[in-house]
């Protein structure tokens, strides 16, 4: 039986409103000791990056504050964007 794993999922966004984004890449850091979720909202040409935070019975994403996570994060957008040719 062949598995159909998607990269699509809908969130809400802050306003409250559902939308869909496809994840590109989930980035592990021992570093930070946080994970980063590297996406982009359908419609969009712009690639995002948030905080991937998980709880027993959710996920949420949280900005990302810190300057060196920012720099971390970038080069990692960077590899990710051209690897994926969006």
């Amino acid at each position: 039986m062949e598995e159909d794993f998607s990269n699509k999922l809908v969130i809400k966004g802050q306003d409250g409103n559902d939308m869909t984004i496809s994840v590109l890449d989930i980035i592990d850091s021992l570093e930070f000791n946080k994970s980063f979720m590297v996406y982009y909202v359908e419609g969009s040409d712009a690639v995002y990056a948030s905080v991937l935070n998980e709880s027993s019975t959710t996920y949420s994403l949280d900005a990302i504050t810190e300057q060196k996570e920012w720099d971390f994060i970038n080069a990692q957008i960077n590899k990710v964007v051209n690897e994926a040719g969006v």
